[in-house]
């Protein structure tokens, strides 16, 4: 009988690789660079498992090894390690300068991203008028604004009349105001 929970998320694999293994994966403070060929060393150790697919298995690793956490801890010299968190193979020279260029590409995609997101962030438009009881206006309840009639306004919620006769309450950020 196939188990019914697998673990989806990147985050959540993540999470449970560092419950499993401890010594090798870390959630907070300095990552430690992982053995090459570890994604083969957990299949291995967790064969009878059934919450982790090896597609998103494959794919937290790739999240976890590219997180720039990840890519500050490999400096040549130091050593990776195994599940167990037993020194392995040495980083080289090479290891650390492709890290650090995908460092370096991460950190630069980031800033355009943020850049991205400030321009895309709409502009201040003017400030809308104080409302009163007895303006008209319109309310936004569904994919086309009512117009109606404000009857009466309390701290945060607004009484509307609308024009079938029925009267809405509605939060400030409802109503569209001229």
């Amino acid at each position: 009988m196939e188990n019914q929970f697998q673990l989806t998320s990147s985050k959540d694999i993540i999470n449970y690789l560092s419950q499993q293994f401890p010594n090798c994966f870390s959630l907070e403070g300095e990552a430690k660079p992982l053995k090459i060929g570890i994604f083969q060393d957990i299949i291995t150790h967790l064969e009878s498992s059934e919450l982790l697919s090896k597609t998103k298995l494959r794919v937290a690793l790739r999240t976890y090894t590219m997180s720039w956490r990840y890519l500050y801890s490999i400096k040549e010299g130091a050593n990776r390690v195994d599940l167990d968190g037993n020194a392995t193979e040495v980083i080289t020279k090479e290891q650390m300068e492709h890290a650090q260029q995908l460092l370096k590409e991460s950190k630069q995609q980031a800033k355009e991203r943020a850049k991205l997101k400030r321009k895309a962030a709409p502009k201040p438009t003017r400030k809308p008028r104080a409302l009163k009881i007895g303006d008209s206006v319109k309310v936004n309840v569904g994919k086309k604004p009512i117009t109606g009639q404000i009857i009466t306004i309390e701290k945060d919620q607004i009484k509307v009349k609308v024009g079938t006769g029925m009267e809405l309450t509605v939060k400030p950020e409802h109503i569209i105001n001229r």
